[in-house]
């Protein structure tokens, strides 16, 4: 399963991501992952293991 977190902060820490999207498609996460309304970064994982950090 993948989840796309999103944040406001520029320089976010731990608690500062918010989840955005949980998915089992990789194409969805991705596509999600490096949109960015409404949020300063992205980041997205896979079972709780980051894949793309800031984004």
């Amino acid at each position: 399963m993948y989840q796309v977190y999103g944040t406001a902060k520029g320089s976010p820490r731990d608690g500062d991501w918010e989840l955005i999207l949980e998915t089992p498609d990789a194409v969805e996460a991705t596509k999600a992952v490096h949109e960015s309304e409404g949020t300063f970064w992205r980041r997205l994982t896979e079972d709780g293991q980051i894949v793309l950090d800031r984004v």
